[in-house]
């Protein structure tokens, strides 16, 4: 892949007749997806199209969108479909988008003079505070990795499952990587255990990356000895060695990874040996031109792969001197360095700092629990109180698993972070993202 550049788009043959797309029983060779993008370049080149958006769960529509832009060097914005129709109406008129793709492509009015093209696409977060913060990418940044894995004997041949949102940075990642190591992207008809796994099932899926929080419902389904997987990946949320472990022994024969990535920063970094946390070696080196250092106790990074900029905010992560700040606490122990949490989603116990992650993580590790929930409760007193909802393991007795779960809190925990509450339920709500709500 070393010719690979983005002009040339995703390297998409009009010839080769191996199936790039498939969703249910429906598949799209590469030289079909190659002929739509024809179509929409012709679109761009015709109708002076210079800032597009494409707004699907379709990876076909994706992989058009981006392959088409980037061989017209249109800017190219990824909206997920979840946003508001008023705040896309928003994007829309604010950058001058003047084509949309999706389930039915469309041109749009123009609401303000052409804006020149600079070849970048645009990328959404979640946006679960509000309005998506958009960061600007080059198609290169964003599939140097899988550019850099392209001949990795795991990836020959292989076919991945979608199970992240297909317009977030995970869900990108798996379709590029897919797409630029000549493999195949599977979408399920239903983003449901059933439907994953059926999708898996059907289409003989070689690799599947997913949350922790993906995986602990996909094991609960219990439908796992079918799949022949090569490559298990975990991404999105720190990993944890409960979730971890019970993959390994579902998997025995797959390669287990987790990885750090971020919309900011790209992909930074994977871990392969089946621990939590990362090598405190990765402090302080290179590799792939990605640097590494913890200050303040903040994961901070610096890699050629990160967003330009954010265009939507005034403030920006990147500081002066070329590092990506993030909102990652951690600490370092032994030759280990843990992720405790995000900043933003500490809970305040009487002053104190909770991070969530960490009760998770224990309580996941508890005999006959499939997936646990973290959060705070408003209080009078003390501000906040540390709550927790856990799914149990099918035939697990909720009246004595509830008081064993608590004991083990107060024997390796802080008092100001055992939970006062704790629910045992069904199930636990997940994101678009495959992240617990």
């Amino acid at each position: 892949m070393s010719g690979f550049s983005a002009p040339m788009g995703l390297g998409l043959d009009a010839g080769d007749a191996a199936t790039l797309v498939a969703r249910g029983t429906e598949s799209w060779s590469r030289a079909e997806v190659r002929a739509q993008s024809d179509a929409l370049v012709e679109i761009f080149k015709n109708a002076d199209v210079t800032q597009a958006m494409v707004c699907s769960d379709s990876p076909l529509d994706i992989i058009r969108a981006i392959d088409a832009s980037a061989r017209a060097g249109v800017d190219l914005y990824i909206a997920h479909t979840t946003i508001p129709a008023e705040q896309v109406a928003d994007i829309v008129a604010t950058y001058g988008i003047t084509y949309r793709i999706g389930e039915a492509d469309e041109h749009l009015s123009k609401t303000r003079p052409a804006t020149s093209a600079s070849g970048r696409i645009h990328l959404m977060t979640s946006g679960t505070s509000g309005t998506p913060k958009i960061a600007a990418h080059t198609l290169d940044s964003l599939v140097s990795r899988a550019r850099a894995t392209a001949d990795h004997p795991a990836n020959r041949a292989a076919r991945w499952l979608l199970t992240y949102q297909p317009t977030g940075f995970a869900g990108i990642q798996v379709i590029l990587t897919a797409t630029v190591t000549k493999g195949m992207v599977v979408a399920p008809v239903e983003r449901t255990p059933r439907g994953f796994y059926d999708a898996a099932l059907h289409w003989n899926v070689t690799q599947v990356s997913g949350t922790p929080t993906f995986w602990r419902s996909f094991l609960m389904a219990g439908k796992t000895a079918s799949l022949s997987l090569r490559q298990i990946t975990m991404g999105g949320e720190a990993a944890d060695q409960a979730t971890l472990d019970r993959v390994k022994a579902a998997f025995p024969s797959a390669r287990i990874t987790h990885t750090y990535a971020s919309t900011e920063a790209g992909v930074v970094f994977a871990v392969h040996d089946g621990l939590e946390g990362f090598p405190s070696s990765y402090l302080g080196q290179t590799a792939h031109g990605i640097e590494l250092r913890i200050r303040d106790g903040y994961l901070e990074i610096r890699t050629p792969n990160r967003m330009q900029a954010y265009v939507s905010e005034n403030a920006q992560p990147l500081q002066d001197d070329g590092w990506l700040s993030t909102t990652d606490q951690c600490e370092i122990v032994g030759d280990r360095v843990y992720i405790l949490g995000r900043a933003d989603k500490t809970i305040n116990v009487g002053g104190y700092k909770v991070y969530p992650l960490a009760i998770e993580k224990l309580i996941l590790s508890q005999p006959g629990v499939d997936e646990a929930r973290v959060y705070g409760v408003s209080n009078p007193i003390s501000g906040a109180l540390v709550a927790a909802d856990v799914v149990l393991s099918a035939g697990e007795d909720p009246a004595a698993a509830r008081p064993r779960i608590l004991a083990a809190c107060r024997a390796q925990l802080a008092s100001f972070q055992v939970p006062r509450v704790l629910k045992i339920v069904d199930k636990i709500a997940t994101g678009a993202s495959g992240k617990k709500a």
